[in-house]
């Protein structure tokens, strides 16, 4: 699902305009079907696997349902791949829960990515399912990084 909160956009703009990041989205007839947001800060819990070598971060690839498996979202990845490289960034790097998206994890793997490090909380966050019960939902995620450029 495509986040709805207008303020994550919002700030994800925001960084782009300040130079921190840049945010890519696929449109069909100017409606978002997909986005992914691309920091250009170091993603430093994987300095020990880059060499200390600058690593950019790779945040919530999201592509709606109906457009999922087409090739959307691999594109998207190249084009932040094709993004570092334009900035000089040898690494680029993204946390994937392996448990609940196996699909984003194989994609990842057969564009050249591989996994490092241990699996780790990536974050906790609140939710309110279809019949209006609230929940937690922790992501347990597993970083996975590819050298893309030198």
């Amino acid at each position: 699902m495509v986040k709805g909160d207008v303020s994550v956009h919002t700030d994800r703009i925001r960084q782009q305009k300040e130079g921190k990041a840049v945010y890519l989205g696929a449109f069909i007839n100017h409606f978002a079907i997909g986005y992914v947001l691309l920091s250009l800060d170091n993603k430093e819990d994987v300095m020990l696997y880059t060499n200390h070598e600058k690593c950019a971060d790779m945040i919530d690839l999201l592509m709606m349902e109906p457009f999922r498996n087409y090739g959307i979202g691999a594109q998207l990845v190249l084009a932040c791949e094709e993004t570092c490289r334009e900035n000089k960034i040898p690494y680029l790097g993204l946390d994937v829960n392996p448990t609940d998206n196996p699909a984003a994890k194989r994609l990842y793997e057969r564009l050249g990515y591989h996994a490092v490090g241990e699996v780790h909380l990536d974050g906790v966050y609140e939710y309110t399912d279809e019949q209006g019960n609230q929940g937690k939902y922790e992501d347990w995620c597993i970083d996975m990084v590819k050298r893309v450029s030198g």
